[in-house]
């Protein structure tokens, strides 16, 4: 049975299950049966499973872990559907429905924190917002994902449901932990612009792009220094393409101290300055103060771990969440000080076209 037929019949059979495919992998894989769990009500973490952490963990959308009855990997995946049994925990059963601002409300919100930001001693902040897309027809999430898979063949593509309303899907381009056996590897990843037909070594980055992404590459370094991490190797800074997208990145390479769980650091280290702002706890107060919409886990990052030493997780960045009959998606961008409002929108605009390409014929 190919794999889209199979997320299908557990979609069906309110089975909990992720379906996913690692940046260049041939193959995805799923995991499924069991249930997410809080981690704040699981006695230890299990030694392996799967991690679902928000933006910023609260009662509606708490940090939870996944530990799956069955892995399975290949576009031919055949699950035992007779060994599975429906979700139990009905936690999200009456998730509700984001709040969407208007372009004139984004506007002055944005408006309102850049003039901040040459007030005040924050560098950056990042402003989210929501756009909602229904469905004419009920969807074949199967062969959604299964599109997205090729269609963003560089990024983190998954598909997640807890079976009881929880129900996440999305395409990301940015890591925030790889650790297999103490080495490890994070990113910076800031600055957003359209492709061109150029190559990736002749893209212009304006002031604004740089200063943005030299805010992460310093708020890394600093928390791997005070970490224990000792002598990270810290690439130059070049363009990425992410799908129609161009990012600046900045690659670290290090081992993981000891003292330290991959899990504890990839904590630590949410959320950076890309999908937060600088200093990370005042950003954090201002987007709490101005966006009126729960972030929920827009922006925060999910992936798999097996053992303290070892898992991949990134940033759920490109993402929608489905509730009822609609499709939410997340964009966001980074506003300092010589950020213009209209440019901006501009941006998140730009950014929702990973999803939405997925429902155009």
């Amino acid at each position: 049975m190919h794999i889209s037929d199979t997320i299908e019949q557990l979609l069906e059979n309110n089975i909990a299950f992720v379906a996913f495919r690692h940046p260049d992998a041939k193959e995805p894989q799923l995991i499924a049966g069991g249930e997410f769990i809080s981690e704040k009500k699981l006695k230890k973490t299990p030694k392996a499973g799967f991690i679902f952490f928000p933006f910023h963990a609260n009662e509606e959308s708490p940090a939870l872990i996944f530990e799956p009855e069955i892995e399975v990997s290949g576009w031919e995946a055949t699950l035992p559907f007779h060994q599975l049994n429906p979700a139990q925990n009905a936690n999200y059963s009456k998730t509700s429905k984001p709040y969407i601002a208007t372009k004139t409300e984004y506007l002055k919100q944005a408006g309102q924190l850049i003039a901040s930001l040459n007030h005040e001693k924050i560098d950056k902040v990042v402003l989210s917002r929501v756009l909602a897309h229904p469905f004419e027809h009920k969807p074949s999430w199967g062969k959604i994902f299964r599109k997205l898979c090729l269609t963003y063949p560089k990024a983190f593509v998954y598909l997640l449901s807890d079976g009881n309303g929880l129900f996440w899907m999305g395409a990301t381009p940015e890591t925030l932990l790889q650790v297999n056996q103490y080495q490890a590897y994070t990113m910076a990843l800031a600055g957003t612009q359209a492709i061109k037909n150029t190559k990736s070594s002749t893209y212009q980055w304006q002031k604004k792009e740089l200063e943005e992404q030299q805010y992460v590459v310093d708020y890394i370094h600093k928390l791997l220094r005070e970490s224990g991490v000792e002598n990270p190797e810290i690439s130059a800074t070049s363009t990425q393409i992410a799908g129609k997208m161009a990012h600046l990145i900045t690659h670290f390479d290090f081992m993981l101290p000891p003292q330290l769980s991959a899990l504890g650091l990839a904590q630590k280290l949410h959320p950076t300055p890309a999908i937060c702002g600088s200093p990370a706890s005042e950003a954090l107060a201002m987007i709490l103060n101005t966006e009126n919409h729960n972030r929920a886990y827009y922006t925060g990052f999910l992936g798999s771990f097996k053992d303290k030493s070892n898992a991949h997780v990134f940033v759920n960045l490109r993402c929608m969440q489905v509730v009822d009959d609609m499709a939410y998606i997340y964009v966001g961008g980074g506003l300092t000080a010589d950020s213009v409002a209209e440019k901006e929108w501009e941006e998140t605009v730009l950014k929702s076209g990973t999803i939405l390409s997925l429902f155009s014929k």
